[in-house]
């Protein structure tokens, strides 16, 4: 089957939802691992998790990236959108993408200049270099600014849910239809 013009890339939408699920249980995961679990060894294990979805969303982001750059989008639907709402997209999908990008840097940037030297072992694959020396003054920066950011995210994740609701419930248009299936045969089932 031929890929419908009007779908995203098959590149572009395994990203998308693999990236979709890892941020989902990041976001719920370095929230619960902090406000719920009391003991050391396990929150050990959950960051080391945590820290490791990082690395992946933003190598995954990274990659997305530059797919986007040499794959071309479908124009948006539905056509007769007014302009405030496209530019409105247009801006939550490059704020998406920022986020994307700073939170594992926050995180990253946190874990290198804390006191307590921890290594981050990448799914025990391998493990990240720490190239600056501790600094309290700095984790409690890159710290404010990850929680800071990873409640951004989330609020941008609510609202772009949101509005694919919107276009599917509402305008009933093949906005979301597109992310899910390759071929317009595909989509009529």
């Amino acid at each position: 089957m031929n890929e419908d013009p009007g779908a995203w890339p098959l590149p572009l939408r395994l990203i998308h939802w693999i990236s979709a699920v890892l941020v989902i249980g990041m976001l719920g995961l370095g929230t619960s691992m902090v406000q719920l679990v009391q003991s050391p060894a396990v929150r050990f294990d959950l960051t080391q998790t945590h820290k490791s979805i990082g690395v992946t969303v933003f190598a995954l982001t990274l990659v997305r990236l530059c797919v986007r750059s040499l794959l071309t989008a479908p124009k948006p639907q539905p056509e007769p959108v007014a302009w405030l709402v496209l530019l409105g997209a247009k801006v939550t999908h490059v704020c998406l993408y920022g986020l994307l990008l700073v939170l594992p840097l926050s995180g990253w940037l946190m874990v290198t200049t804390t006191p307590v030297r921890v290594p981050t072992i990448v799914f025990g694959l391998f493990e990240l270099p720490y190239p600056l020396a501790p600094d309290l003054s700095a984790y409690r920066l890159a710290h404010a600014g990850h929680v800071v950011t990873a409640i951004a995210l989330g609020v941008l994740v609510v609202l772009h849910v949101a509005a694919a609701l919107v276009h599917a419930i509402w305008w009933r248009d093949q906005t979301v239809r597109r992310m899910w299936r390759k071929s317009r045969g595909a989509l009529s089932n």
